[in-house]
């Protein structure tokens, strides 16, 4: 087993983590978006010196690639880049949707049923993608305008766990048997740990140099000129 340092700041809520051997050995945790960029790095050095854990001795830096914040995700892969890059660690990218499945996995020990996970894009948009128990992906992670038909496919052939805060929207709309949801999931970097794991076994890395955060969606900037 490793030691990574987790980084997740696709929502509202950043968090940074450290993990050993398949376990969290600390955690911390802001919700105000506005201060990522303020709040990453002192929680990283601040979790080091709890821990006396140094960078130099971890084995991975894993990160929030998207979907999410627009900046969120920014602040995040610079800084994860920036750590590798120095400390000469592979990177890890790990897909928020499948985070929030993760976690979701955790919170209902007893679901077997397949898992989707619903980010809130503002109106009645949303990142989602599904994904099985096992948290293998089922669908691909896609932006989605959610109406009262939507996942009626899928949710023929099998019952799904809608989770996350844009499942809020799809339960005001949907009366399917087959869906179930969880709106008030919370999920943090220490969702990471185990999705990390995985990768980092199978040496599945990002690119320093080329690569980006999963928007899904491009930019807009709405700030008037």
């Amino acid at each position: 087993m490793a030691t990574f340092l987790l980084i997740y700041t696709a929502t509202a809520h950043a968090s940074v983590c450290l993990s050993k051997n398949g376990a969290v050995i600390a955690c911390l945790e802001t919700i105000d978006q506005k201060s990522h960029a303020s709040f990453i790095q002192p929680a990283i050095e601040t979790l080091c010196k709890q821990t006396e854990i140094n960078l130099s001795s971890i084995d991975a830096i894993s990160i929030s690639i998207g979907p999410g914040s627009y900046t969120g995700l920014r602040v995040g892969m610079a800084t994860a880049k920036g750590i590798a890059f120095a400390m000469g660690k592979p990177l890890i990218g790990i897909n928020t949707l499948q985070i929030m499945a993760a976690a979701a996995k955790h919170n209902h020990p007893g679901n077997n049923s397949a898992i989707c996970a619903l980010l809130d894009a503002r109106r009645m948009e949303v990142f989602t993608g599904i994904y099985s128990h096992n948290l293998e992906p089922k669908t691909p992670s896609t932006a989605l305008i959610l109406d009262a038909q939507s996942f009626e496919n899928e949710l023929a052939k099998e019952p799904i766990l809608f989770v996350g805060d844009g499942a809020e929207k799809f339960k005001a709309i949907c009366q399917h048997p087959n869906a179930h949801f969880d709106t008030s999931l919370r999920y943090d970097a220490s969702d990471m740990v185990a999705l990390t794991e995985n990768a980092f076994t199978l040496a599945d890395f990002l690119d320093l140099a080329y690569s980006e955060p999963l928007y899904i969606k491009a930019f807009h900037d709405t700030r008037k000129a």
